[in-house]
């Protein structure tokens, strides 16, 4: 069951990251565009490293075409990503995203042909809905409603279902590092065109950027890369689309994250601790750890 680990730990990462990212975005890079560029550039370097003390093994042109796909997918996702948090408030947005493990779980099912048993099904099921619930500020109607920023929602959703599935496709007949290496390079690749659509306005940006802001832009986009490298990890172990479900806990752990900077570091950030609230996240939290149980005593 090692690769519950690493799904976990994915998610863990991808919510400390998110955290750095706010802060950037709030207090040092007005342009989030800029944040995944200067991403691309750090998945490139990985990619280099691999290939250097790896080698660039022998993968056909086809592997080879369907790992850069699923870096390129996984950044163009943003562009949908960012158009619909300009139709609504991150509140309303977020919370879509959990049907990420849906596509996923259809993919890994027509690519794959992977299948989840009865308990796994009801798993994947409790965490997703556990995730959905901690996604949200508040239970009400309005997150259900089909609103202009849904089908950017489900645009970004369906590209970020690919990657995972894609490198698995991959990942069985080849070794891990020189999968890893072809899809990173996919990224960069994927970063280097969204640069080019917001050329402009990240030329403007990155001259206006200290020294210092670099050093916390690196250190989080390494972080952030480690979190991908425990996911991609993960979906070589285990099933997909249950790696998939298990990242939706990441609301869990920015819960977690944000009621200790809230009680330790109230001036950076303050999150919201009424009853009602915590209520909901405790019920929240049940289900995701009533999945995890259910998948350990299923395997």
């Amino acid at each position: 069951m090692t690769w519950i680990f690493f799904a976990i730990a994915a998610p863990a990462l991808y919510s400390a990251s998110s955290f750095v990212d706010k802060f950037l975005i709030e207090k040092r890079v007005k342009n989030p565009i800029l944040l995944t560029v200067l991403g691309g550039i750090i998945t490139f370097l990985a990619a280099a490293a691999v290939f250097l003390l790896h080698g660039t093994g022998s993968l056909s042109i086809s592997q080879i075409s369907i790992l850069l796909i699923a870096g390129i997918s996984a950044e163009l996702a943003l562009i949908p990503y960012y158009r619909a948090l300009s139709f609504d408030d991150t509140s309303r947005v977020l919370p879509l995203f959990q049907i990420i493990p849906i596509f996923v779980a259809i993919l890994s099912y027509v690519l794959l042909g992977e299948t989840l048993t009865s308990l796994g099904i009801i798993a994947f099921l409790l965490i997703m809905s556990g995730g959905f619930m901690l996604s949200l500020k508040k239970i009400s109607s309005a997150a259900f409603r089909l609103r202009r920023s849904f089908w950017w929602a489900m645009a970004a959703s369906a590209l970020y279902a690919f990657p995972s599935v894609l490198f698995k496709l991959v990942v069985v007949r080849a070794d891990f590092w020189t999968t890893l290496a072809y899809e990173c390079l996919g990224g960069a690749i994927g970063a280097f065109i969204l640069f080019l659509i917001f050329l402009k306005k990240s030329e403007q940006e990155a001259i206006t950027i200290s020294g210092n802001t670099w050093i916390i832009i690196v250190g989080n986009e390494i972080l952030y890369f480690i979190g991908q490298l425990s996911g991609f990890y993960a979906v070589t172990l285990g099933p997909v689309a249950l790696v998939a479900a298990f990242g939706s806990t990441g609301p869990l752990f920015t819960l977690l994250y944000g009621i200790i900077l809230s009680l330790w570091l109230p001036q950076i950030i303050k999150e919201d601790l009424t009853e009602s609230t915590l209520r909901v996240k405790t019920i929240a939290i049940t289900f995701i750890l009533a999945g995890g149980i259910l998948i350990s005593v299923s395997r």
